[in-house]
């Protein structure tokens, strides 16, 4: 894995960007993964291990988030700032017919651009999110999102992303403890603090009804899409998903059990189920790619 960054300029400021990359540089197939609202790009590790002798894997921190910088007018969280960043990021990378895995937050951003920029995204892999949210899954994450506690040590920081992130099914001690390593930021005084901006939570501190679905959005999506749903998600329901599977791209929903909002991908089987969706045709395309004339 190397570390990389961009300028992503506007809309209204521009702020240096950081993201993480797996597999060979020269791979001419790639996969990039976005987070959901308060995580960062390291949570696809497992992932990106999973797939870096098939792909080349970009897994970007958000503004605000993990390296990457912060805003300083704070009204540029929102989705319309991450979408063009993430448009901006796949433009300066030199990327078209991606695959894109995105959690939550990461998916809305997914969604929007295989809606708009249809030649960016060859396959959509949504992991519990969609076109229409449950409030009472919004209400959970208004109630914690912005939060700024401090640690005196790693232990309580492990501790609270435990209860914070329960629904996110069972870890290994390990990889509470790489999460814990990913999570944190050190303040000049030498407590700990979480890896964001805390006004990331700004737009929630309003909230008080669902935001309007976009059913229309979903409509216009042409490519192949996974949606991966956390059988216990009160963000996503299970009408929702069925929905999503009998509609616009008509989306291929697993339900992953004991699980809520939403799935770590970090075992082998989120891993198993993600690989095969998007590496599924690869033999044929390599077949034509064999067999294709030969310009001269």
């Amino acid at each position: 894995m190397k570390d990389g960054s961009w300028a992503a300029f506007g809309p209204a400021e521009t702020v240096r960007l950081n993201y993480y990359d797996w597999g060979p540089r020269m791979h001419p197939r790639r996969v990039v993964c976005v987070h959901g609202l308060t995580r960062q790009g390291r949570d696809f590790d497992e992932l990106a291990r999973g797939l870096q002798k098939v792909r080349r894997i970009v897994c970007p921190d958000l503004v605000g988030r993990g390296r990457s910088g912060w805003v300083t007018d704070k009204k540029l969280y929102s989705l319309d700032t991450y979408v063009a960043h993430m448009s901006g990021l796949l433009d300066h990378l030199g990327f078209e017919g991606i695959d894109w895995v995105g959690t939550s937050l990461g998916g809305l951003i997914g969604m929007r651009l295989a809606a708009d920029r249809p030649e960016l995204i060859r396959r959509l892999v949504l992991n519990d999110v969609g076109p229409d949210l449950d409030f009472e899954g919004v209400k959970v994450i208004a109630a914690y999102v912005g939060q700024d506690p401090r640690f005196k040590r790693l232990g309580e920081v492990a501790e609270y992303l435990k209860k914070a992130h329960a629904d996110f099914g069972h870890l290994t001690d390990a990889q509470w403890s790489e999460m814990t390593t990913h999570s944190v930021m050190r303040h000049p005084d030498g407590a700990y603090g979480l890896h964001y901006d805390p006004a990331i939570g700004l737009p929630f501190k309003s909230v008080t009804k669902p935001p309007p679905p976009s059913w229309e959005q979903w409509e216009r999506i042409g490519c192949p899409v996974l949606l991966l749903r956390g059988e216990r998600s009160k963000l996503l329901s299970a009408a929702t998903a069925s929905r999503m599977a009998k509609t616009g791209p008509k989306a291929t929903v697993v339900t992953i059990e004991n699980v809520g909002h939403a799935p770590a991908l970090m075992s082998e089987d989120q891993v198993a189920v993600i690989r095969d969706f998007i590496t599924a045709g690869d033999e044929e395309e390599d077949a034509i790619g064999e067999t294709a004339p030969k310009r001269a």
